[in-house]
């Protein structure tokens, strides 16, 4: 699995492939670690995403834009 980290950014591979910057690490109960992340067209849309679905490559793609 992908090290993920504050300010990285990732773009949804299904439609619409919207962009998505990571806020900040999240402990949730079970110890399955989770990211609050950002939509870069909608700074307002915040959603709480696990880790292993973050870093899986057929639903997220890591980019270099910034």
């Amino acid at each position: 699995m992908r090290k993920i980290e504050v300010g990285q950014r990732y773009k949804k591979t299904s439609p619409p492939s919207t962009v998505w910057e990571v806020l900040e690490p999240v402990q949730a109960p079970g110890g399955i670690r989770h990211f609050r992340i950002s939509n870069l067209d909608d700074p307002t849309t915040i959603k709480l995403i696990s880790e292993p679905t973050l870093a899986n490559e057929r639903l997220y793609r890591l980019v270099n834009e910034r």
